[in-house]
C-alpha cells in the first residue's frame, strides 16, 4: 500500500500494523477510534493541529525499518488554539445549541453523536458543555484530565494577561470544555447560583483557546432560564437543535423551549426525537416503547424539519457509559449529521466568522 497524505487511516493500519504505533507517537489517537474508518492521514493531521509531511515520512521509515523512528518534538506538538484572522484567536464558522427544556431526553448524547458525525465528515468540531451543574459530555468521551491553562497568545510578551482555558481533546480531535474538567474528581458538585453559572458559560466561550472550528456545539441544560438565556442572548448562535422524545409531557416542555427560541429570534435547525422506538435484535420487530411519535407535532410548532428519529440502542448506551462514544458506527449518526449540515447550509450566512476576542 502506498503511503501518502490521502491514505485512509483504517486501511493503512490494517495493511501495516506498526502504523498505529507511529500515529500514536504523533498523538493521533484517532488511529484507534471509529473516525479512522472515514479519515485520511491529511485530515487526521489537520484535526490534531499537526503537519502531515513528517507523519508520512515516519510511516515510510517504519515500513522499511520495522520499528517506530525517532520523531522530533516540534513535529508531534499540536498547535493549540491555531491563530485566526482576528487577534490570534480561533475562528468559529457555526455555533449550534442543542436544547430541550426537558431533562433526561438525551441532549448530551445527541450532542456527542453530532460531534462524532461531523468529525467523520472531516469537520473541525468543539463542544461547550453548558450544563454546568450536571455535565455529561466528558464521560461520553472518556475525558478526565483537568483543563489546562495558557497565556493569551494575543497579549504582548511582557504584558500581564489572564490565562485562558486550553480545551481537552478527544481521541478524534474533538475539543471539549466542561465544568467537570475544572477539578480532578468528576463527582465534585458545582454549587453555584444562576449568575455565576451564566458567567462561567461566557468564560468558556470567550476565554478558551479554541482552534479554527467548523462547528461549535453547545450542550444546554434543561429548562428555559439562566443558562439557555445566556447562550441565546449573549452568544452568536447560528441555530438550535431541539431534542424530544415520544411522550406527551416531554413534548409539551420541548414546545416551551421552541417558543423561547422563537422569542429570542434564533433559527431552529431541526428536531431530533430520541428513544423513538426499539428494534428487537432477534426478530427485527419494531416497538414504540414510549408510545407514538410526537416529532412531527414538535417540528410543526418549531417550523423546522425532523432531523432524525433515534432508536433505543443498548449497544450505544454501553459505549456512552464506557466513554467510547467515538466508536459508535450506526447509520443514524451519518443521517443525523447530513441533515444538520443541510439545515446549516440553508441558513443565511454571516459576513464573517465569529472572532473570539
Amino acid at each position: 500500500m502506498k503511503i501518502e497524505a490521502s491514505s485512509n487511516i483504517r486501511e493503512l493500519v490494517a495493511a501495516l500494523p506498526i502504523a498505529q504505533d507511529v500515529l500514536s507517537a504523533f498523538g493521533l489517537k484517532c488511529s484507534g477510534c471509529g473516525v479512522n474508518k472515514y479519515e485520511t492521514l491529511e485530515a487526521g493531521a489537520k484535526a490534531h493541529g499537526l503537519r502531515v509531511e513528517p507523519i508520512v515520512a515516519a510511516l515510510t521509515q517504519a515500513r522499511h525499518a520495522g520499528r517506530v523512528p525517532a520523531i522530533m518534538n516540534e513535529d508531534k506538538r499540536p498547535h493549540v488554539g491555531a491563530p485566526g484572522a482576528f487577534a490570534k484567536r480561533g475562528n468559529i464558522a457555526s455555533v449550534v445549541a442543542v436544547m430541550s427544556g426537558k431533562g433526561g431526553v438525551g441532549k448530551s448524547l445527541v450532542t456527542g453523536l453530532l460531534a462524532v458525525g461531523l468529525r467523520r465528515a472531516n469537520k473541525r468540531v468543539g463542544i461547550l458543555d453548558a450544563d454546568i451543574t450536571g455535565p455529561s459530555v466528558p464521560r461520553l468521551f472518556g475525558l478526565r484530565q483537568p483543563l489546562g491553562m495558557e497565556k493569551d497568545p494575543a497579549a504582548a510578551p511582557d504584558a500581564q494577561s489572564r490565562p485562558l482555558f486550553v480545551p481537552a481533546t478527544t481521541r478524534a480531535a474533538i475539543e471539549v470544555v466542561s465544568s467537570n474538567l475544572l477539578t480532578p474528581e468528576e463527582e465534585t458538585a458545582m454549587i453555584w447560583r444562576g449568575p455565576i453559572v451564566s458567567g462561567v458559560i461566557r468564560q468558556f466561550f470567550e476565554q478558551t483557546l479554541w482552534s479554527d472550528l467548523d462547528v461549535l456545539l453547545i450542550d444546554l441544560p434543561p429548562g428555559t432560564s439562566d443558562a439557555p438565556l445566556t447562550v441565546l442572548q449573549s452568544l452568536s448562535i447560528d441555530g438550535v437543535v431541539l431534542v424530544t422524545m415520544p411522550q406527551a409531557l416531554a413534548t409539551m416542555i420541548v414546545r416551551k423551549a421552541a417558543n423561547l427560541v422563537h422569542q429570542m429570534k434564533k433559527p431552529i435547525l431541526g428536531v431530533v426525537e430520541n428513544m423513538s422506538y426499539f428494534v428487537a435484535p432477534d426478530t427485527g420487530a419494531r416497538y414504540d416503547l414510549f408510545g407514538p411519535s410526537y416529532a412531527d407535532r414538535v417540528a410543526e410548532l418549531a417550523k423546522a424539519p425532523v432531523l432524525a428519529r433515534m432508536p433505543i440502542d443498548p449497544a450505544l448506551a454501553a459505549l456512552a457509559d464506557a466513554g467510547r462514544i467515538e466508536e459508535v458506527d450506526a447509520p443514524v449518526v451519518d443521517h443525523l449529521t447530513s441533515a444538520l449540515l443541510a439545515a446549516l447550509a440553508a441558513q443565511p450566512k454571516r459576513r464573517e466568522t465569529i472572532s473570539i476576542i
